[in-house]
């Protein structure tokens, strides 16, 4: 197995790099593209006015996916991430280093998503359930929910047995799925901003982890 190298102040510059790139691409495509589009904007404000009111219809849906509103946030994402990683450095499948990493990509995603949502400024859908302060786009549950499925997954690919590789991956793609359309459901934030908050936290945690690979460590029992 190969050793876990030194992160050279080189690969983390450019990690940091790419994931601002994709941050300003996204941010630019939200101002210049999806936000003046009237055909985008006619699909946004249709599709929310429609997911409100079905929620209106079922009371226990609409309790349920403020439920996961709590659940999907990015207070409790990360710390699942840590979590992961820490179990992992403690069975010595991967190395203290490799954990920080990934740790660190997460909270530079959850970071860069904020300033994302300043640049743009995108009010939130006059149809929304729940009151939130920020801005609208890019959804910041769906960019930390793929941030994390993404890390997540790159994790489980050190654990020992095949199950925990192939159920960690089901389960995050269970988790971005129903963030994905609990944002939507409760008129918190547009189809686009979901959409593209996906694309960030996905390609950013991509781009970070192909920069700063995880290596499993050579002194595992």
């Amino acid at each position: 197995m190969p050793t876990d190298r030194h992160v050279s102040p080189l690969r983390v510059v450019v990690a940091v790099a790419a994931m601002v790139a994709v941050m300003l691409l996204v941010a630019a495509l939200g101002e210049w593209v999806i936000i003046p589009s009237s055909a985008l904007r006619e699909l946004d404000e249709g599709s929310a006015s429609r997911a409100v009111a079905l929620l209106a219809d079922h009371d226990g849906l609409a309790e349920a996916a403020r439920v996961w509103s709590d659940l999907s946030g990015p207070w409790v994402v990360h710390p699942i991430v840590a979590i992961a990683a820490g179990a992992l450095v403690l069975r010595r499948r991967i190395t203290a280093r490799a954990g920080v990493v990934v740790m660190a990509i997460g909270l530079v995603g959850w970071a860069l998503g904020a300033v994302a949502k300043e640049i743009v400024e995108r009010p939130r859908p006059a149809q929304a359930v729940l009151e939130v302060g920020s801005f609208s786009y890019p959804s910041g549950h769906a960019t930390n929910i793929a941030l994390g499925a993404v890390l997540l997954i790159a994790l489980a690919r050190a654990a020992e047995r095949a199950w925990i590789r192939w159920g960690t991956a089901l389960l995050a793609l269970l988790a971005v799925i129903l963030t994905a359309a609990d944002r939507i459901l409760l008129g918190v934030h547009y189809v686009t901003d979901v959409a593209m908050g996906l694309g960030f936290g996905a390609a950013a945690a991509t781009l970070a982890l192909a920069c700063l690979p995880l290596r499993p460590n050579s002194a595992k029992p």
